[in-house]
């Protein structure tokens, strides 16, 4: 009668312990989950605020151009050293947020940098630039408007 007992308590047990086993497996598998859940968080959060970060860099880029360069023309008039060192300072800053001016002097027309104004003869060569183009890492930002030969 003991080993009866004995038997069907220790059987209760065993019953116990996988019960627990299986909660343990499921516990440990809801934190897995929980924890892949989590990085992927934190990865689509830092994309989306890198995209946030390019986004107000393009647009401080794009509002800054156009003022720029008028000041550049206008420097070119006065003829001021001083004026020509800031002017240069905020193009060196602008590059360093990865601006960069495109070069189409003498290239052949490239539809995606570039927009014909005014085209002398029948060619493709751009013979002059009537405003820069600009591009901030690999997107055009301001297409150079350009004169064809």
């Amino acid at each position: 009668m003991k080993n009866k007992q004995t038997e069907k308590v220790i059987s209760e047990e065993q019953q116990k312990i996988q019960e627990l086993q299986l909660l343990l497996a499921a516990s440990l598998e809801r934190e897995k989950r929980a924890l892949a859940d989590y990085q992927n968080l934190q990865r689509r959060s830092q994309e989306e605020r890198r995209v946030l970060i390019r986004m107000a860099n393009k647009d401080l880029c794009q509002a800054l151009l156009q003022p720029l360069e008028h000041l550049s023309l206008a420097a070119k008039n006065i003829q001021d050293r001083g004026l020509d060192m800031v002017i240069e300072q905020f193009w060196k800053e602008l590059a360093n947020f990865s601006l960069q001016e495109i070069p189409v002097l003498g290239q052949k027309f490239d539809l995606q940098t570039m927009e014909v104004v005014d085209k002398k003869d029948k060619g493709e060569k751009v013979i002059e630039v009537v405003r820069k183009g600009y591009q901030l890492h690999d997107e055009v930002i301001q297409h150079a408007q350009v004169i064809l030969d």
